[in-house]
């Protein structure tokens, strides 16, 4: 008898009805989501070229859904466990992200792009008294702080996401795969994180990434006394490096990635700033500075951002970037916003718009590029 070949994304959905089914046999249990969808109208800024509008998934917030659960061990320890995938709500359609760096090839040194799965959070650990161990794939401690010093919380246009262009993209910044993770109480207002990835976990030798490639350690602490919050990070991750023809892997080289920054909160006012900086593959640095504030249901918050990266070829590129969001909270639940930004880049600057979990790329160098999206956003 043949059977039938389901999709992968409805195997995956019906995995995670059974387990929340199995509720019963967890402590505590949960099946979650974010759903986030705006019509945008967008201009790239190129010669020629007129603006776009559609439907956009992930502005406010990124799409996803997760199931977490935790059981009480008993003696002040518990087990943990978070399994989360993005998806773009528009289309129905999972994200794609490059999570496995066992898969790097000379073409593809990062890792080779992969569709599905559980591309935002996988991970099991303890937590105690002494603090949370987490085991698999999680947030960086280098985003935590960006988190804890970006005024629009790395949500709507214009958050400082952007930054991520100067690292080369999210993964290995925000999140890790093959990680192990630690978190500790908070003490007197500071808490501490630490962070390290077994990279790809290749012998090395011909045919495979070099050993230790895209090995990881991070160190971030926050510290919080009223209403104001200081946080910190720093990162080193080995990179393979490639050249030749035929391409071929050729060594490994060292990014470091620096990040600090505050936020202060007093009644209705917030006020954030910080700042970010990487040596590879160019230098680059990013600072902002943002407000908000907050009446009835309702919040208003602008921020600015300086984005610079070195030029090897020429004049440094550089793009001032705004973004504004208006709130509009309709439960606790679910919210309306208006959210824009604007990337305007100086003569070698190719900086776009980003939002929570989509961007929206310049152009051509020298572009302006404008975004405004009129949206919904709704959690479970």
């Amino acid at each position: 008898m043949a059977f039938p070949s389901w999709p992968r994304p409805v195997l995956l959905g019906a995995t995670a009805l059974c387990c929340a089914l199995g509720a019963q046999a967890q402590s505590n249990l949960a099946f979650y989501g974010f759903l986030d969808l705006s019509v945008t109208s967008s201009d790239n800024g190129a010669r020629g070229s007129g603006r776009v509008t559609g439907l956009s998934s992930g502005v406010g917030t990124g799409s996803r859904i997760g199931l977490r659960g935790q059981e009480d061990l008993g003696g002040g320890l518990k087990a943990l466990f978070q399994l989360e995938m993005g998806l773009e709500a528009d289309s129905g359609a999972l994200k794609t992200f490059t999570g496995n760096y066992a898969s790097a090839t000379p073409s593809a040194p990062g890792g080779l792009p992969s569709t599905g799965g559980f591309n935002r959070r996988s991970h099991v650990g303890l937590q105690s008294d002494w603090g949370t161990v987490l085991l698999g794939r999680d947030y960086t401690p280098m985003y935590y702080t960006a988190l804890a010093t970006d005024t629009l919380k790395l949500a709507y246009l214009g958050n400082v996401q952007g930054l991520l262009s100067l690292a080369g993209g999210s993964e290995r910044l925000a999140r890790m795969s093959n990680g192990v993770f630690y978190t500790s109480p908070q003490l007197g207002g500071l808490r501490l994180r630490a962070a390290y990835g077994f990279g790809a976990e290749s012998p090395g030798g011909a045919g495979n990434p070099p050993k230790d490639a895209h090995t990881l350690y991070g160190v971030g602490a926050d510290f919080s006394t009223g209403g104001l919050v200081l946080s910190a990070a720093y990162q080193q991750i080995k990179l393979p490096t490639v050249g030749g023809a035929p391409l071929e892997f050729t060594g490994l080289r060292t990014r470091k990635d620096l990040i600090f920054g505050a936020q202060y909160r007093t009644g209705p006012w917030l006020l954030s700033a910080g700042h970010f900086r990487v040596n590879a593959p160019q230098k680059g640095e990013d600072t902002w500075l943002g407000a908000g504030y907050t009446f009835g249901v309702n919040t208003v918050k602008l921020q600015v951002q300086r984005l610079r990266q070195d030029n090897p070829s020429g004049k440094d590129r550089r793009a001032t970037v705004v973004g504004a969001v208006f709130e509009h909270g309709l439960s606790k639940r679910t919210s309306l916003y208006t959210s824009y930004s604007r990337s305007s880049n100086n003569a070698t600057g190719q900086f776009g718009v980003t939002g929570s979990d989509t961007s929206f790329a310049a152009g051509a160098a020298g572009a302006k590029v404008d975004v405004l999206a009129l949206g919904v956003k709704h959690s479970f």
